[in-house]
């Protein structure tokens, strides 16, 4: 691994919030949960056959996704999300949405790979009765661990919907003050015009009064 890909993926786990968020995220737990009511999927073999039909349409979204947050609003709107934070240890709010879509798309990717793994290195040979029963044994914790994944990458999908929503809801807020900033200083210009009218009619009528008081001399 280079230095330049150790700094990249330094900076995408600091954006990102180390093992702490994976572990609290309610998607992580709610994976979890689900992973217990389907023991009959993957304490049997060829679950894998599931996590193929379904990962690459899941990352498919996720790249779309990451695509829609990349392009989203206009350039105003995406620099003031990657305008650096007072404390220069804190990665900007772009950065951390960039962290969270290449996170979901880790977990997909890692769901994938267990998969291959495990259908690789899934056949039947001539082994003793006690190799046997502890694969057997060991093929129920490893199938359980990578379900488990697969699950939160089906739970990360829900994660992604409420972060490109979150996103566009920050888009409208962002769009609203600019436009109260443009009512503002349409409101400021329009009483500075006013006022400035006011003066030219008091002008004219101090030089009004001015003329008449010499008419009358």
């Amino acid at each position: 691994m280079t230095t330049a890909s150790e700094s990249i993926f330094v900076r995408f786990w600091k954006a990102y919030g180390g093992f702490s968020p994976i572990f609290k995220s309610t998607y992580f737990i709610l994976a979890v949960a689900l992973n217990l009511f389907c023991w009959g999927l993957w304490s049997e073999p060829n679950w894998w056959d599931l996590v193929f039909s379904v990962i690459p349409n899941l990352l498919g979204f996720t790249l779309g996704g990451f695509a829609i947050f990349v392009g989203f609003g206009d350039e105003k709107f995406t620099s003031s999300l990657a305008e650096p934070e007072t404390d220069p240890t804190t990665p900007s709010v772009y950065r951390e949405f960039c962290a969270t879509f290449v996170h979901f798309i880790i977990v997909q990717v890692a769901a994938l790979l267990l998969a291959v793994i495990s259908k690789g290195m899934y056949f039947q040979t001539d082994w003793p009765q006690w190799a046997v029963t502890a694969i057997k044994i060991g093929n129920v914790f490893w199938g359980a661990i990578c379900f488990n994944v697969f699950l939160y990458a089906l739970t990360s999908v829900l994660a992604i919907g409420f972060h490109v929503f979150r996103i566009a809801n920050m888009y409208e807020m962002h769009h609203q003050m600019i436009e109260s900033a443009k009512q503002e200083l349409k409101v400021h210009e329009e009483r500075r015009a006013a006022l400035a009218q006011a003066s030219h009619l008091r002008r004219r009528f101090a030089t009004m009064i001015r003329d008449r008081r010499a008419r009358i001399k």
